[in-house]
């Protein structure tokens, strides 16, 4: 069994990754990975301010994440429908994606970015428009042949 929280966002090519843990898995093994999804607000901003300026924002925004977050992330294929292809693609088999909708504690240090994050998760999980999920758990086997 393989299982990574918070880590694929930081991986550069998840397609390598995604052969690496189908070669590593006995047949009928099974990974579950939480994924920040890349079209998330919070993603986004990441994308824009970039790690150099997330490492110096950090600490005046979220002083408590100092020292477990800021490092440099790619998003490459962080998506649940990107994922689920990716996955599929490598032979995985039974691929499930669960969407969640609660990151809006990212931004909890401007409360009108806070409230606007909050109202556009309930609205997109309300729609089940997963493209703008905060994030969510993938699972997968590999065959048994």
């Amino acid at each position: 069994m393989l299982i990574s929280i918070t880590l694929m966002e930081h991986v550069p090519d998840n397609k390598a990754a995604a052969r690496s843990m189908f070669l590593a898995l006995r047949p009928g093994g099974v990974m579950h990975h939480y994924i920040p999804s890349k079209w998330h607000p919070y993603s986004v901003a990441l994308r824009i301010v970039g790690p150099v300026m997330q490492r110096w924002l950090i600490p005046y925004l979220r002083p408590a994440a100092v020292g477990v977050t800021g490092y440099p992330a790619f998003f490459d294929h962080c998506s649940p429908s990107d994922m689920t292809k990716l996955f599929r693609g490598q032979g995985f088999e039974q691929v499930d994606a669960k969407s969640f909708y609660r990151a809006s504690d990212y931004f909890a240090f401007f409360l009108p970015a806070y409230l606007s994050v909050a109202l556009f998760e309930n609205l997109c999980a309300a729609l089940n428009w997963r493209i703008f999920c905060s994030g969510f758990v993938i699972s997968a086997t590999k065959p048994t042949q």
